[in-house]
C-alpha cells in the first residue's frame, strides 16, 4: 500500500478498502421514519448516549429536504437535561457556514471568486512573499490556497505557504480565516455581521453564534474531558480560550440542531445562488486522491471512490451510485457530522458534545442507526482504531 505523502492518507487508503458494504447500488437515500421506527430510535440514542459516555447529543435526519425526526440527548449540563434549546459548538462545520457566506455574497456581485485577495487582505506573516497575489476566494474555500492547517503547528508560529497556491489541496482553517478578513476589508463589514445579515437572518436562525458571547454560555453544551473535568466554554485542555467578543471563520460556531438543519436545507436547495453556482460549489475542485492513488483492496468497485476532496466549502465523495456532499468537525470535546445525498435530498446532523474516543465511537452506532449504508461509518471506525 503506497501513498504519495502523509500518514493521513494511508488512513484514507485504509477506509476505502474497507468500504466493501458502504454504499449499494442506488444508494442515494435515508430510510422514512415512522411514528414506531421514531419511538425506536429514541430509545436506542438514549441507550447509545449511556454506553459511550456522551454528554450531549443532537440529531436530526432530513428526508426529500424536509426534518423528518429530530432529537437531543444527554445532558446539556450536570443536572440539565438537554433540549432543543441546547447549543452545540459544531467545531469544523462552521467552515460550512462562512463557505456559504462567502457564496450568497459572490452571487450578490459584492466579492468575486476569482479575483486576488491580496489588495484587500495581506497577513503580516506574508508580507514580502509574491504567492500571496496568486490567492483567490475559490483557492481557500477548496482548501488549495497552499497554507498548512494552523499557523501554530509551525515552529515559529507564523503562517506561510507549504504548496504555491492552487497547486494541491491542504486543508486549511487558517484559508478560512483569511477568506474572512477579505471579506470584511472589501465590504468594509465585520465578518460577523456579513454572516448575520447572510445566512442568519434571513433564515431565521435566532439560535447561531459565531462570536463568543457569554450570554449564551447557558445555553450551550458543556464540553468535558474524558474525565469529567470543565476547562471553561470556547476553551481548551491546553490552557487557552478564545476570548469574549471574538470569532472564528473556522470553528467554534455554536447553533441548536434545528437551525442548522434549517441552513442544510437552504444550502441543498442553492437558496441565494445562481444554478450555475451552485453546480460550481459542487464540483469537486480540491482534489484529496483520484482513483489512480486509491486502492480498494477487495472492496466491489461500486463501493471504491473516484475520488476524494472538496468543492466550494463542502466535503465530497464521488461514488458510483451516489455522492454524498457534507463536512466533519472534530476536536478534544466534539464529534459533528453532517452530510447529504444530492439526488435525493437525504441527509443527516449529529452533534456530539463528547470527548474525542468516545464520540467516535457513538458516531459509529449511531450512522449505522441512520444510515446503516453510510459511506462515512468505516472511517470512524478507523479514526477509533487509531484513537485506541
Amino acid at each position: 500500500m503506497m501513498l504519495k505523502t502523509s500518514s493521513f492518507q494511508v488512513v484514507i487508503v485504509c477506509f476505502l478498502a474497507l468500504l466493501s458494504n458502504a454504499v449499494h447500488a442506488q444508494h442515494d437515500d435515508i430510510e422514512d421514519i415512522s411514528a414506531a421506527r421514531a419511538a425506536k430510535l429514541n430509545a436506542a440514542f438514549a441507550e447509545l448516549v449511556a454506553k459511550h459516555n456522551i454528554n450531549t447529543a443532537g440529531v436530526a435526519v432530513i428526508k426529500q429536504q424536509k426534518v423528518i425526526w429530530q432529537n437531543q440527548f444527554g445532558q446539556q449540563s450536570s443536572g440539565v437535561p438537554a433540549t432543543a434549546n441546547t447549543l452545540f459548538n459544531i467545531a469544523s462545520l462552521t467552515k460550512t457556514i462562512t463557505a456559504e457566506t462567502i457564496l450568497r455574497l459572490v452571487a450578490q456581485g459584492k466579492l468575486s471568486l476569482d479575483e486576488p485577495v491580496a489588495p484587500y487582505w495581506l497577513d503580516p506573516d506574508l508580507n514580502g512573499d509574491p504567492r500571496v497575489h496568486q490567492l483567490t476566494a475559490r483557492m481557500l474555500l477548496s482548501h488549495t490556497g497552499g497554507f498548512m492547517n494552523w499557523r501554530y503547528f509551525a515552529d515559529d508560529g507564523k503562517l506561510r505557504f507549504i504548496d504555491a497556491p492552487g497547486n494541491s489541496f491542504n486543508y486549511s482553517g487558517e484559508g478560512y480565516e483569511y477568506l474572512a478578513k477579505y471579506a470584511e476589508n472589501k465590504l468594509g463589514v465585520p465578518f460577523p455581521k456579513l454572516v448575520q445579515s447572510t445566512i442568519f437572518e434571513p433564515l431565521s436562525m435566532s439560535s447561531a453564534a459565531i462570536v463568543v458571547d457569554k450570554n449564551n454560555f447557558a445555553n450551550i453544551a458543556k464540553p468535558l474531558d474524558k474525565d469529567g473535568k470543565f476547562y471553561g466554554f470556547y476553551c481548551h485542555p491546553a490552557g487557552y480560550c478564545s476570548k469574549e467578543g471574538s470569532y472564528s471563520a473556522a470553528a467554534n460556531l455554536v447553533i441548536t440542531v434545528a437551525d442548522y438543519a434549517r441552513f442544510l436545507i437552504s444550502s441543498m436547495q442553492g437558496e441565494g445562488l445562481s444554478a450555475a453556482l451552485k453546480q460550481d460549489r459542487n464540483t469537486m475542485q480540491g482534489i484529496q486522491f483520484k482513483q489512480s492513488e486509491i486502492i480498494c483492496g477487495d472492496a466491489p468497485a461500486s463501493a471504491c471512490p473516484s475520488q476524494l476532496g472538496y468543492g466550494l466549502g463542502w466535503s465530497m465523495a464521488h461514488l458510483p451510485n451516489g455522492n454524498t456532499i457534507g463536512h466533519r468537525g472534530t476536536n478534544w470535546s466534539i464529534v459533528s457530522l453532517t452530510y447529504y445525498y444530492p439526488d435525493s435530498g437525504d441527509g443527516l446532523i449529529v452533534f456530539f458534545n463528547a470527548p474525542n474516543k468516545a464520540g467516535i465511537a457513538g458516531m459509529i452506532d449511531a450512522l449505522e442507526l441512520l444510515d446503516p449504508d453510510s459511506p462515512e461509518i468505516q472511517g470512524y471506525k478507523l479514526r477509533l482504531a487509531r484513537a485506541q
